[in-house]
């Protein structure tokens, strides 16, 4: 009787350990989400004020990728340029509406609405993009951006001064899988079987997919709708976070009637298995042989 009582208290003390340190570990997670936020606010917020070359220089990491149609370091293509010197032609403006962050604190992402104002002379209407940036805090304690990918959407996803929500937090355990070999796994999926089942598996609960003159898809009742479907993805590179449960990658998309590039971010939901939860894709330019 007393041995019982005894583990029944030891239980119950697991319990409600394990509740505290998940309740810690969500607060914590939630105040660096927020922190991130703030970071994308003032990074929107310095380049509406001071331009888009000051704007990103200052908030793109060293190895920050952008995309220009290609791959290429965002901070070192601008620094080789010469700052503008005319007056602005363009203005746009951003906020954060998702996002979430890994466990460790030290890798993120955020998206929301873009708003572009033509200030020419001639000016056409103003026009809508959805962005998607996914961030890395650095040994100084700041947040840079790790790689920066948009598309244009035919209307407005949000307005511009809407507000900030995280994503739901995941117990996520540790990957021991290779996240730089998730795509070629996804590539081979799809050439096996039916893509549109290879997404139904792969995508995790809360994702996003993004593609250009779209609204973004948010629920899988609606992934039907896409227009164009990859089949075949080339992984380039990615980084993950030091508690390996939230990774992006990034690298070239072939489909059937066009190429570009891709980011994807992964996370590791509460089973242990790499989730697709983002998924940004963008395409080259048609040349005159193509068209």
């Amino acid at each position: 009787m007393l041995v019982t009582s005894i583990r029944n208290a030891s239980l119950v003390s697991l319990f409600v350990m394990g509740v505290l340190v998940g309740e810690i570990y969500s607060q914590r997670a939630n105040r660096d989400l927020q922190e991130l936020a703030a970071a994308e606010r003032a990074f929107a917020a310095e380049t509406v004020k001071f331009g888009f070359r000051e704007g990103f220089i200052k908030y793109f990491a060293d190895d920050g990728i952008g995309f220009g149609p290609h791959p290429q370091r965002t901070k070192e293509v601008l620094q080789s340029r010469p700052a503008p010197t005319g007056p602005r032609t363009l203005v746009f403006n951003w906020q954060p509406m998702f996002g979430d962050i890994s466990k460790a604190g030290d890798l993120g992402y955020t998206t929301g609405p873009v708003l572009y104002t033509d200030l020419s002379p001639d000016p056409r209407a103003p026009w809508h993009g959805m962005y998607f940036s996914v961030w890395q805090k650095q040994p100084d304690g700041t947040w840079k951006v790790a790689i920066d990918m948009g598309v244009d959407v035919p209307k407005a996803v949000a307005p511009i001064d809407t507000q900030f929500v995280p994503a739901i937090s995941v117990a996520s355990r540790v990957s021991t899988d290779d996240f730089q070999k998730l795509d070629d796994l996804f590539s081979d999926l799809i050439s096996k079987t039916n893509v549109r089942k290879v997404y139904s598996s792969v995508l995790g609960d809360q994702f996003r997919i993004h593609r250009k003159n779209m609204m973004p898809i948010t629920d899988k009742s609606a992934v039907n709708e896409l227009k164009t479907w990859p089949t075949h993805f080339e992984f380039i590179n990615g980084k993950i976070a030091r508690s390996k449960d939230l990774a992006f990658t990034y690298g070239k998309y072939t489909a059937s009637d066009e190429t570009g590039y891709y980011v994807h971010v992964w996370r590791v939901d509460n089973s242990g298995k790499w989730r697709l939860v983002v998924d940004v894709q963008n395409p080259l330019p048609k040349t005159k042989d193509s068209q």
